[in-house]
């Protein structure tokens, strides 16, 4: 079973208005942040005095025995489900059992000392349960009955029922599907939350769906090179087939914002008191605007590449995906650096792995000097960037196409391991 997350913006309010349904949004958000606070006081309470506990007494207490639950959840709940009656009850427990999970997650950096006690600020997510969300389909788009306000809070807003109707921006195709497969049952709509940024609400829907099988029938290997010429080439082991992805997209979308950067940089230099402000915020605001164009250009490319990648793998009837471990990527490559080529592994990973396909990571230690047709490895094999001639036999190709064959190759990393050794 997976699960994702799609974010949708809120648009508007169904059956209220933006006053009444902001003050609603922002109410819930604060009680959610001093609930989850809480909740980590209780947490760290309790295992301070298991501690002592232990000392006095040689054991443990149990939780069950001592409050007469059989964990945190029940006993946070029982405390603040009086205190907090504004929340929809189903979205009180998410939020309660959300912080008793970070507790459990930070407990042992905490008591070494190695992190500090979780404390939620003031933009703390709003929890939903998944029973507290219906999605539905309409003439003006998508609408989302929402389960927020407790039967107390809809009496004080006076309202005759705590459900709120919002419609939402469906975004692109795959947007869509998403909300459509929710509607249709095919996904499962999951613990998901509200949360407000750059004073603009959104929902973060969480759905999840079944995982499909390795498929057996594919038995072929698909290696992926990673580069300058070409941020991606693609080649499948013993087969014609092979597919790259041209540098210039990254490479000139790249120079366009530096460019702009450094323009918005001598601007700022020079600015007028528009500029200013209040100081060095407001005289690089744009240029962090640039920068963000270049964060999501990246994740757009890298969405696109990883499905082309995964596609390609499937027509091929490839069950294995071998890529290049980039953990030790050369610092000195600028180009690497200033491209994410590990959020496109990952993205490749999650992709080909919903599709049945294996992921496998190897060490990219010589695959580029290796010949991918005698197996012989000299550095003088590639006398420039993007050709590869072997000196032992001759064979002259493409240097990424003979690169990303070596990759696509059944144990490649112990062949070239038999190799060095045989050579020395």
């Amino acid at each position: 079973m997976a699960t994702k997350v799609m974010r949708y913006q809120i648009i508007k309010p169904i059956d209220c208005n933006w006053d009444l349904f902001g003050k609603v949004l922002r109410d819930i958000q604060y009680d959610t942040r001093q609930i989850m606070n809480r909740t980590i006081q209780y947490c760290w309470e309790w295992q301070g005095y298991s501690s002592d506990y232990k000392i006095a007494k040689g054991e443990y207490p149990k939780t069950r025995e001592t409050f007469g639950y059989s964990d945190m959840r029940g006993y946070a709940y029982d405390k603040l489900k009086s205190i907090y009656q504004r929340l929809n009850t189903a979205n009180l427990t998410t939020s309660i059992t959300r912080a008793v999970q970070r507790w459990k997650t930070d407990t042992k950096d905490v008591i070494r000392g190695d992190k500090s006690i979780a404390c939620f600020r003031a933009d703390v997510p709003i929890d939903l349960h998944n029973k507290s969300m219906n999605i539905e389909k309409s003439d003006d788009g998508y609408i989302v009955a929402l389960s927020l306000a407790s039967n107390i809070y809809k009496k004080e807003l006076d309202r005759n029922s705590g459900q709120f109707s919002v419609l939402i921006n469906e975004g692109n195709k795959s947007n869509r599907d998403v909300l459509d497969r929710c509607i249709a049952g095919q996904y499962k709509i999951s613990a998901s939350q509200i949360l407000r940024e750059k004073n603009k609400w959104f929902l973060n829907l969480s759905y999840s769906f079944e995982i499909s099988k390795p498929d057996k029938s594919r038995d072929n290997i698909l290696g992926i090179d990673v580069g300058i010429v070409h941020p991606v080439y693609m080649a499948v082991y013993n087969s014609p087939a092979r597919r790259s992805i041209s540098g210039g997209e990254i490479d000139n979308f790249r120079k366009q914002v530096q460019k702009r950067i450094k323009e918005l940089q001598l601007q700022g230099k020079q600015c007028g008191e528009g500029r200013i402000g209040h100081g060095i915020k407001t005289r690089v605001k744009p240029i962090e605007f640039a920068k963000d164009k270049v964060a999501n250009f990246r994740n757009t490319i890298n969405h696109k590449y990883s499905k082309a990648i995964v596609e390609f793998a499937i027509k091929n009837g490839c069950g294995i995906i071998q890529m290049e471990d980039l953990k030790g990527i050369n610092t000195d490559n600028v180009f690497l650096k200033n491209w994410t080529y590990y959020d496109l592994q990952q993205k490749v990973k999650y992709k080909a792995e919903l599709e049945g396909i294996e992921v496998k990571l190897i060490d990219p230690q010589y695959t580029s000097q290796r010949c991918c047709k005698c197996g012989y490895i000299h550095r003088d094999n590639r006398p420039e960037q993007a050709k590869f001639k072997c000196i032992d036999c001759g064979f002259e190709v493409n240097a990424d196409y003979n690169a990303s064959l070596n990759i696509a190759t059944p144990d490649i990393d112990k062949i070239i391991l038999e190799f060095l050794k045989c050579e020395t």
